[in-house]
């Protein structure tokens, strides 16, 4: 995460086993959505209410790429099994990972690179290789080889070729994927 969680627990003093949980819980959920950039946890301990029995509450907030956000809120209404603050802790973060999963990031905001397609033409050819360059809307020249070319044969894409592609960080620089030639 790019800022440290916000950890709030009320009406209760946690045990280290509840923090470790947490903890875990954070761990477990940040490995599988590593793009999160901030959040919020709320451990609420029952108010005391005998009757209907001491139900914790766990309140979750995630800020994701490009300002989506993901609450989520397990109350322990009629769920006698949050008695126990550690199956609610479990249930809220299950919950969150249902959500999360289910929100598309904007794929424009994924680790700082365009993922969406751009227009180019292609600048130059390689000799004695099946890969060349194309020089993007952006100014910039993308190398692409020709397992890229989508639609056309690479054999038949000439330089000056109004093309599209997606864009995307190679190992020795910006590289063309998909290429698929445009139509006149």
């Amino acid at each position: 995460m790019q800022v440290a969680p916000e950890i709030t627990y009320r009406n209760f003093e946690p045990s280290e086993r509840i923090r470790a949980r947490v903890g875990k819980e954070l761990g477990r959920l940040e490995s599988h959505f590593p793009k999160i950039t901030a959040c919020k946890v709320l451990v609420e301990g029952g108010l005391g209410r005998r009757r209907t029995g001491d139900l914790a509450q766990v309140h979750l907030h995630f800020v994701l790429p490009g300002g989506k956000e993901v609450s989520v809120s397990e109350m322990g209404d009629e769920k006698h099994a949050h008695e126990d603050v550690m199956v609610a802790i479990r249930d809220a973060f299950r919950a969150a990972e249902r959500q999360l999963k289910s929100v598309q990031p904007d794929p424009r905001m994924e680790a700082g690179v365009q993922k969406t397609r751009i227009s180019g033409k292609i600048a130059r050819f390689i000799a004695d290789e099946p890969a060349g360059f194309i020089r993007g809307e952006d100014g910039v020249d993308h190398y692409f080889h020709a397992n890229e070319s989508t639609g056309t044969p690479f054999d038949q894409l000439r330089v000056g070729d109004a093309v599209t592609f997606r864009p995307d960080a190679g190992e020795k620089g910006p590289m063309a994927r998909s290429v698929h030639r445009r139509r006149a």
